[in-house]
């Protein structure tokens, strides 16, 4: 029995060794990780009122009227201020008295793609209640990085009392990126063994310097991972794997590299609102597919579980989106074939702001 059990390691570690040598002699390694070089570029809406920035890649021109058209939605004037934030009104860096301040952190959803300025969320929160200035520095394409960036470098300037991070969830995919299809270059991070933070591309380099290596190594690898790597039976084998596992649900995007680091970022965010005095709220923002069922992504348990662990605010849109586009259909809070938030979403997201206000007295 002893002797069997051997001869089916042996063999099995023969078999490995055999699919090795022959994957190298067919220079698999070469066609399938070898990274073609970027030849052409995504022309992005946004491009007509963005440009480059030597720290967060790209941010919105300050003082910009910029003409939106599409064919999913009626023309949008896009407005930015001095500071590049949406809208026209102008907000002085020492808060007036008696004002509560509210920064809002994202993406395009924050930014409010597709609708009017003072149709977006942070417009309507700031129209509501006279007492409160809501600075919207939502910028399309951020990712995770790119967010927590902007509070340091813009933000933080305008000591807010309150900091709404938008959390949509491809802003996890995007942190992974050293340059955005379109050819900005952007800012990222890596995750050292030791689990620290390490900043990289800042300065960041113009538009279109790069065009190779868009998905960098993420995470510091100890010894044993950095010999499997060099394998290319198990380079070819982890993706299909693991995508496969994700898809019968049999792990947790808590072991995605875009997970580890974005959740590595948002923490480090977190912890440097709190030492400004400031309170972080977390709004995750409802996809138009999560909005068509109820159940739970992993990445929405996770997220859910990472905030009671850091003891944050959650604002979970997704069960208001579920009820709503169930009531009314899709298309009253999505833009079709956009899938951005139209006004009614922004408003139902404002509603739900509003409800987690009033809850904790802000």
């Amino acid at each position: 029995m002893k002797k069997n059990v051997i001869l089916v390691v042996l063999s099995m570690i023969l078999a490995l060794a055999l699919g090795e040598f022959v994957l190298r002699l067919a220079r698999v390694d070469r066609v399938k990780f070898q990274e073609k070089p970027r030849t052409s570029w995504v022309n992005v809406p946004e491009n007509v009122w963005v440009e480059h920035h030597p720290v967060l890649g790209w941010y919105s021109q300050k003082n910009k009227t910029a003409i939106l058209e599409s064919q999913n939605f009626p023309t949008v004037e896009v407005h930015t201020n001095s500071a590049g934030f949406r809208g026209t009104r102008e907000y002085a860096i020492e808060k007036p008295k008696g004002v509560i301040r509210i920064a809002t952190l994202g993406d395009s959803f924050v930014f409010g793609f597709g609708v009017q300025d003072d149709e977006t969320f942070p417009a309507l929160l700031e129209t509501s209640n006279k007492t409160r200035e809501v600075l919207n520095l939502g910028v399309p394409g951020y990712g995770m990085d790119q967010i927590y960036l902007s509070y340091r470098e813009i933000a933080r300037k305008y000591h807010p009392e309150i900091v709404l991070i938008g959390i949509f969830p491809e802003d996890f995919w995007r942190c992974t990126r050293s340059f955005a299809d379109s050819g900005h270059v952007k800012p990222y991070f890596s995750l050292s063994s030791k689990g620290k933070l390490v900043l990289h591309n800042v300065p960041v380099p113009p538009p279109f310097s790069l065009n190779a290596n868009q998905f960098p190594p993420l995470l510091e690898q100890s010894l044993a991972q950095e010999l499997l790597e060099k394998s290319v039976f198990y380079r070819l084998a982890k993706k299909p794997v693991l995508k496969l596992a994700k898809n019968m649900r049999l792990i947790d995007p808590n072991n995605s590299e875009e997970w580890l680091i974005g959740r590595a970022i948002l923490k480090e965010l977190i912890r440097e609102v709190r030492r400004d005095g400031a309170t972080p709220v977390l709004v995750l923002m409802s996809p138009q597919d999560w909005a068509k069922t109820t159940r739970k992504t992993s990445l929405e348990r996770s997220i859910i579980r990472f905030a009671d662990r850091e003891k944050v605010g959650l604002i979970n849109l997704k069960p208001a989106f579920n009820g709503a586009v169930a009531q009314d259909g899709l298309e009253a809070y999505y833009i079709r074939q956009d899938w951005h938030w139209t006004a009614r979403g922004h408003q139902l997201t404002a509603r739900m702001v509003e409800e987690y206000f009033d809850q904790k007295g802000a």
